[in-house]
């Protein structure tokens, strides 16, 4: 199972009483096999962020493991006025549960330059990645994210439908080499050029089902309306983008 799942079911259990996998699925809002999914693969973004408005724990939590679990309550301007007082009446310390592990090998990430595509007219190109191994559109910017996809790369977020978790001016990280499962961010491309990011709710022989976070109502879109659906990973924020001259 997942590390964040397994954090994630530990938090159900000590925050609101939740004992099997059934009741948090309810508790979240998500289907069962979502929930299935997240076993094997991780919460996704938007399934922390859900998380810690309805269980409570933290969503830096979830994916680090970092306490506090709980998340943290806004304090009132009186509180946060105390708080304060009682920094300065003492000498500062250090959080040990924050320091690194030291049992973790330097260098064993699997990090690594991820470059973004640009989106020419609001699409992506028919084929991303040349038969010589080449990104087709890639341009000099790039995050470093750790994956072990090949051919992952990035894409500008553009409009407010899968706000708060995707935001004009961010970028969607984006594995073509992870299967795609009902629940999962999608980026699709349509064969009129158009490129959408989603989520997927239905698949079917028939088509394919996709909703948005930030916008109610769905599309439906048959299979020969479609190039390619990719799974997107999470969002990447705009500071950690870099330049490569």
């Amino acid at each position: 199972m997942h590390e964040t799942m397994v954090r994630l079911y530990e938090a159900a259990k000590t925050l609101k009483g939740l004992e099997t996998p059934t009741d948090v699925a309810r508790a979240l809002n998500q289907s069962q096999q979502t929930v299935n999914n997240w076993e094997r693969r991780g919460i996704s973004q938007g399934g922390m962020l859900k998380a810690q408005a309805e269980i409570g724990c933290s969503a830096t939590w979830l994916q680090t493991g970092i306490p506090p679990m709980e998340a943290v309550k806004q304090k009132s301007g009186s509180s946060q006025i105390e708080e304060k007082l009682n920094e300065s009446s003492g000498a500062p310390a250090y959080n040990v549960s924050r320091l690194p592990d030291p049992n973790i090998p330097v260098g064993s990430s699997p990090a690594r330059p991820v470059y973004v595509v640009g989106r020419a007219n609001g699409g992506l190109p028919e084929r991303i990645w040349t038969d010589g191994g080449y990104l087709v559109g890639a341009t000099e910017e790039y995050a470093v994210l750790a994956t072990d996809d090949p051919h992952a790369f990035l894409t500008p977020i553009i409009g407010t439908s899968m706000a708060p978790v995707y935001n004009p001016g961010d970028f969607a990280f984006v594995e073509p080499g992870t299967e795609v499962d009902l629940g999962d961010d999608v980026l699709v491309r349509l064969k009129t050029g158009e490129t959408l990011l989603k989520r997927l709710l239905v698949r079917r022989a028939d088509g394919l089902q996709l909703g948005s976070y930030g916008e109610p109502g769905t599309l439906f879109f048959k299979p020969d309306e479609i190039t390619w659906m990719y799974y997107v990973a999470h969002p990447v924020r705009r500071k950690k983008i870099k330049t490569r001259f």
